[in-house]
């Protein structure tokens, strides 16, 4: 299975990922367990975490173009966050 990473540096990094938590629950199911979220798509999953000020994420999709469906579905809400808006996210890939 295909996966990217990448990572987001920001003061409010927590606050963040509780929002986009509770925003894609509101369309698929998400599992939460602290610092951590599996965030359940149709095309795949993404893990995200907290570590101090940044947040990881990582998807993980069957095929390639799942992967970059994925990808742009996260960074498009993950980007609209005010430390964010100007950002531009780097994907590593797997």
């Amino acid at each position: 299975m295909p996966s990217s990473s990448t990572s987001l540096q920001a003061a409010k990094a927590a606050g963040y990922f509780d929002s986009l938590c509770r925003h894609f629950a509101r369309k698929v199911a998400v599992e939460r367990d602290g610092d951590h979220a599996r965030v359940r798509f149709p095309m795949g999953d993404c893990l995200m975490s907290l570590e101090g000020q940044q947040m990881h994420v990582q998807c993980i999709a069957d095929d390639g173009q799942a992967l970059e469906t994925l990808k742009s579905i996260v960074a498009a809400h993950a980007l609209r966050f005010a430390e964010w808006r100007n950002a531009r996210l780097t994907w590593t890939h797997r």
